[in-house]
């Protein structure tokens, strides 16, 4: 049934309670769990201060904060930044101007204070090449300045030296093993070409040259009594893996160096031997006091070599300046090669020299560096105090949160308990609410048939009364017109006028009557057949005969002989009548001399289109949407009972059809209908049902 009450309202499933209360108690969880790591990530506002090392406020730089992007402090040295607490405190501070450097900052109270200074040095970088411009990848060269570098030159040969602005590159401080400095020369700002040359050593036995670190490579271990001192026991063993020597060269090796201290500290008491004293279990103020003595010993011993050799030198010059010129020629050639050897070797261990002391001092340095930069210290310090404190605060956030997600879990569960409680009573008055309505559905159901039932009785008693009043009324109108015709032949002057006058009326009076009885039959038509469309517009236009003989009217029809449909054919024939008879009025009105009236019909398929064109005065754009109302009259020129357009309107409906108007005031109006070719199948069986309780309840 249509108009039963369909919103029947059912009882939530209350069941899976328990289920849902889980299912929220999970979400949940997991919702406030991913807020934690938001807590410990929150922001802070930080403002950032610049100045320099006089306090001034130091303006329009760009710094950066943790390797993060540069930000400029503008005019007044001031910024305001966001910081995550996992930046706090800063690492590092950087200047974009490559002139510029952080001095130092401090952090307190959501302020950073940075001191900028300008930088004490410039970063050069040098390329090592040899004489063919070849660059010289990984090599380890040594700088002697201000700060002594050890650096190795990366695969483009490069290496960067941090020099000091008051300190000039020189060739002369560089030193490089095994190679020779030729010239240092600049091919831009702040970069240098360093070519260098390799020195080539010729062995002794083989006359083909040898690298300088290969000499004691290929040592010849029976010989081991050929060593003289500890440096060049060191220089020769150091290569050497003692695990992989045999016993006896290890038994060998051991007596040699003992030999060797021995004759180091030969006429010095017990607590001259310095190196033996250096073990795992002394302490390290001692052996450090070893390590200086042992450096003063050898110092002495060096400057007592030196003379030695000096004294040497001297006895073979004066050799030499004696008996040189006694010499053949192979003998001179043998003894400058030998001195040719000699320079190499000695220029070789004046490298080797240089080497090992600067290796030394860049081992103090780091042992200084490594074990007593207090600074350091205090920066590994602070970091540790730092993390110490970040770790409680994220701790206490952590602690708050969970104790805020205890709180809520409480407070949730509570509200869960409510209403789980107010969903049972919900549950109880929903049942009884719905067993109402299905009891008022029930009533409702017969209630509404028995209405429906009313209505349709009354619309069909309103509809026989209209007809059968119409029809009865016009068996009086018609003996009246019968009547006044027959006076007429018998009447003449003010007499006859006043018979024609009640022609007219009575006539006006049977065409209202003849529109009620249409109206009633708009939803009873009978007949129902094939129509052809033109026959039935030719007929209508002899209705209309007499109007268009007394009056020059251009009446055109275009539609072709087979246009036909399936329909109603009165209630198309009171469709086409009212448009044609209010198309001829209204044209004759305007101008009885040009008066124009255009009927078009054409089959567009599916569907028959319809339209009746006139020249007469128009329609109001004011009352356009009016003219289909009932009794409505357009115009006070109007003769008609306003009943017309409205028979049309409901007549098109009836049939499953369209209208439509278009008009422009005081030059054309024009109707165009659209119909069906084949009437709907179900409006047809209701209009049959109609028509057969017409056919027996209402047609006399």
């Amino acid at each position: 049934m249509e108009g039963r009450i369909n919103h029947t309202l059912k009882p939530k499933n209350i069941t899976n309670t328990g289920v849902n209360f889980y299912t929220l108690v999970i979400v949940f969880s997991l919702l406030c769990a991913s807020t934690i790591p938001l807590l410990a990530q929150q922001k802070n506002l930080v403002q950032v201060k610049t100045f320099d090392q006089q306090l001034k406020p130091f303006t329009n730089i760009e710094i950066s904060i943790n390797d993060k992007e540069f930000i400029s402090v503008g005019n007044k040295g001031v910024v305001f930044i966001e910081l995550s607490a996992s930046d706090l405190p800063l690492r590092s501070v950087m200047v974009k101007d490559n002139k510029l450097e952080a001095a130092s900052w401090n952090y307190s109270k959501g302020i950073v204070e940075i001191i900028i200074r300008k930088k004490s040095y410039q970063l050069i970088g040098v390329f090592v090449r040899d004489g063919d411009n070849t660059p010289l990848k990984n090599l380890k060269v040594v700088f002697d300045g201000v700060q002594n570098l050890t650096l190795t030159t990366n695969g483009e040969g490069r290496i960067e030296i941090p020099l000091p602005l008051e300190e000039n590159l020189e060739s002369n401080r560089f030193s490089i093993p095994d190679h020779r400095i030729t010239k240092l020369h600049p091919i831009g700002e702040q970069t240098y070409i360093l070519t260098v040359n390799r020195i080539a050593v010729a062995s002794k036995n083989e006359g083909k040259s040898s690298k300088p670190q290969d000499l004691f490579r290929n040592f010849d271990l029976s010989k081991i009594d050929s060593i003289q001192s500890l440096t060049a026991f060191y220089a020769i063993f150091k290569n050497y893996q003692m695990q992989d020597l045999d016993e006896a060269t290890r038994k060998r090796l051991d007596e040699k160096f003992n030999a060797l201290v021995k004759n180091l500290q030969h006429g010095e008491p017990e607590e001259s031997q310095f190196i033996g004293k250096i073990s795992d279990s002394s302490f390290v103020a001692d052996d450090i006091e070893n390590l200086l003595a042992q450096a003063e010993k050898e110092n002495e011993a060096l400057v007592a070599q030196r003379n030695d050799v000096d004294q040497k030198v001297k006895i073979l010059r004066d050799k030499l300046a004696l008996g040189v010129e006694n010499m053949d020629a192979e003998s001179r050639t043998r003894l400058m090669s030998d001195l040719t050897r000699l320079e190499m070797i000695l220029q070789q261990n004046e490298n080797q020299f240089y080497k090992n002391q600067n290796d030394y001092r860049n081992i103090i340095n780091s042992l200084k560096e490594e074990f007593f930069d207090f600074e350091h210290l205090e920066s590994k310090l602070s970091e540790s105090e730092a993390r110490r404190l970040e770790e409680q605060r994220i701790f206490r956030q952590k602690l708050l949160a969970i104790s805020l997600l205890v709180l809520i879990f409480g407070v949730l569960i509570i509200l869960l308990i409510n209403l789980s409680n107010k969903l049972r009573k919900q549950k109880k008055e929903l049942i009884r609410v719905n067993s109402e309505i299905n009891r008022i559905n029930g009533n409702l159901e017969g209630l509404v048939t028995e209405r429906t039932r009313m209505l349709a009785d009354a619309n069909k008693e309103l509809d026989t009364f209209l007809y059968r009043a119409s029809h009865d009324l016009r068996s009086p109108v018609c003996s009246i017109v019968g009547l006044c015709n027959i006076a007429l032949h018998f009447s003449n002057g003010e007499s006859k006028d006043l018979v024609e006058k009640v022609v007219h009326t009575t006539f006006i009076m049977d065409k209202l009557l003849k529109k009620l009885s249409i109206i009633s039959e708009i939803n009873q038509p009978t007949g129902f057949s094939t129509v052809n469309v033109r026959s039935m517009i030719e007929s209508i236009r002899d209705e209309f005969q007499l109007v268009m003989k007394d009056q020059p009217i251009q009446f055109t029809v275009n539609c072709a002989e087979d246009v036909v449909i399936e329909s109603y054919p009165n209630l198309l024939e009171a469709i086409l009548s009212n448009l044609i008879e209010n198309a001829l009025f209204y044209t004759l009105i305007k101008d009885p001399t040009n008066a124009k009236v255009e009927i078009t019909a054409i089959n567009q398929g599916s569907h028959l289109s319809l339209s009746v064109y006139d020249n007469g005065i128009g329609v109001e754009h004011t009352i356009s949407d009016r003219v289909y109302d009932m009794f409505f009259k357009g115009t006070e020129q109007s003769k008609g009972n306003g009943l017309g357009l409205y028979i049309v309107h409901k007549s098109v409906h009836a049939l499953g059809g369209k209208i439509a108007m278009e008009s422009q005031s005081g030059l054309y109006t024009k109707f165009e209908v659209s119909l069906p070719m084949e009437f709907p199948e179900v409006q047809r069986t209701v209009l049959q049902i109609n028509e057969g309780v017409t056919a027996s309840d209402v047609r006399i």
